[in-house]
C-alpha cells in the first residue's frame, strides 16, 4: 500500500505535472466510487497548493 499524500510533499512540486505525480490515495480501492477518490485527490491537490502558496509567499 503506497503511502498517503503529506503536506511536506509540497517540496517536491516543480511543475504543475507534479502534482498527479505526488497526490496519492492508499486507500484507492476502498472508496466508495470514482467520484469519492476524485473528491479525495482534489482535497490532497488543494492542501499542496495552499502550502506551496504559504512558502512562497514568505
Amino acid at each position: 500500500m503506497p503511502k498517503r499524500t503529506q503536506i511536506q510533499d509540497f517540496k517536491k512540486i516543480e511543475k504543475a505535472d507534479d502534482l498527479e505525480r505526488i497526490v496519492k490515495d492508499k486507500r484507492v480501492g476502498k472508496r466508495a466510487n470514482k467520484q469519492k477518490r476524485a473528491q479525495r485527490n482534489r482535497h490532497y491537490t488543494k492542501v499542496l497548493l495552499r502550502k506551496l502558496k504559504s512558502e512562497i509567499e514568505r
